[in-house]
């Protein structure tokens, strides 16, 4: 089954937006933050005997990758002068990351745009609402979690410090695991109930990267909301690159 929820691309830098408009609101998404890196696994990966070299090279790029990681952390953590400090272990997020999966693609099953205006940044949104007003009016889906095979894994976390007081962007990108569903319904009209088109509605394991995003605007944590979700890093960007950033596309 392809991902429901689209994969963005990484939009213009911080930088940038605010070097062109300096008085502008800071918008709540940014993009995927660079440095972002999701280790390759199966076949994307390195073999450690046939190419030992490149396998080297892509783990000392994870672990420089996690040095910075906890470096920023610890940046993010004593950037608000409030009390209590945000706390940055992850484990308390894994419920927050499930919720918000289940949350995010029974709303866009159902076509709840409110719901989805409440966890998604702006680009998420804007995508799902125009999947949803691009659906035949005689048609629904229905979207069922069945199980989460395994626990929720991070493999990310970025954190991006703002040019304003007390203000930064969190990102984690969580793998979830997970067997669903989707089934595409018709309308039979009044009084019949709906029909299910051929071939949908299978339960089939899914493997996805789904980014959550958290924002501290004047030393103030907001909310975890869903950016989108994402792939693994080619292997041949962080070796051909000294600054390897993540590359995705909009399926």
């Amino acid at each position: 089954m392809a991902s429901i929820a689209p994969r963005e691309r990484p939009q213009r830098s911080m930088q940038v937006m605010i070097k062109q408009d300096p008085g502008a609101s800071l918008p709540m998404d940014l993009g995927l933050l660079e440095g972002t890196f999701i280790m390759p696994t199966g076949r994307r990966t390195p073999s450690i005997f046939s190419e030992p070299r490149r396998r080297w090279q892509l783990e000392l790029h994870r672990a420089r990758q996690r040095f910075i990681e906890l470096r920023m952390g610890w940046s993010y953590k004593y950037l608000s002068k409030r009390k209590p400090r945000p706390k940055m272990g992850l484990r308390p997020v894994g419920p927050t990351a499930q919720a918000l999966y289940r949350q995010m693609y029974t709303a866009f099953a159902e076509g709840d745009i409110t719901t989805l205006s409440t966890i998604c940044t702006e680009g998420l949104l804007a995508s799902f609402k125009s999947r949803i007003a691009s659906r035949p009016r005689n048609e629904r889906l229905r979207w069922t979690l069945h199980k989460f095979i395994r626990g929720p894994k991070f493999v990310s976390h970025r954190i991006a410090i703002l040019p304003y007081k007390g203000s930064a962007i969190r990102q984690v990108v969580v793998r979830m695991r997970s067997r669903q569903s989707l089934a595409q319904m018709v309308s039979r009209g009044p009084g019949r109930p709906d029909a299910l088109i051929q071939g949908t509605g299978e339960e089939k394991d899914v493997s996805e990267y789904l980014v959550l995003q958290r924002r501290m605007w004047k030393e103030i944590e907001e909310p975890w909301m869903v950016w989108g979700t994402t792939e693994e890093t080619d292997p041949d960007t962080v070796l051909s690159s000294s600054i390897p950033t993540q590359v995705t596309e909009k399926t």
